[in-house]
C-alpha cells in the first residue's frame, strides 16, 4: 500500500508521521523534574518523545501542578520522573538516565 512505498522511500518521514499515532495510543510522556536541574529540563524539552509534557519546579516553591505532587528529590539530588497517566517509573538523576527512560518508553 501507500504506507509501504512511503516507508521504503522516505523512512525518516514515515517514522515521524507515525509518532503522533504512537503518542495517541500510549498517551503523552509526562516528565516531572524536581530541584534546580537546568540540564535535566533541557534534555526533557529536547527529547523526541511525541507530545511530551514537561513540568519543572523547585521543592521550595511548593507543587503547582498535580504531576509534581509527591515527587521528591532523590538522595538530595534533582530528579526526573517519566510518567504516563500520573504513574511514574523510577526517577533518574542524570541526563543519560532520562534519555534511556524516554527511549525505552
Amino acid at each position: 500500500g501507500p504506507t509501504t512505498v512511503l516507508g521504503a522511500h522516505y523512512p525518516r518521514a514515515a517514522g515521524w508521521g507515525l509518532a503522533p499515532a504512537s503518542a495517541l495510543l500510549a498517551g503523552p510522556a509526562e516528565i516531572a523534574i524536581v530541584g534546580d536541574a537546568p540540564e535535566l529540563v533541557r534534555a526533557a524539552r529536547m527529547s523526541t518523545a511525541p507530545g511530551a509534557v514537561v513540568a519543572a519546579w523547585s521543592p521550595d516553591a511548593g507543587p503547582w501542578a498535580p504531576l509534581l505532587r509527591d515527587r521528591p528529590l532523590v538522595e538530595g539530588k534533582p530528579a526526573a520522573y517519566v510518567c504516563r497517566g500520573f504513574v511514574c517509573r523510577r526517577p533518574v538523576t542524570t541526563t543519560a538516565g532520562l534519555g534511556a527512560l524516554l527511549a525505552a518508553d
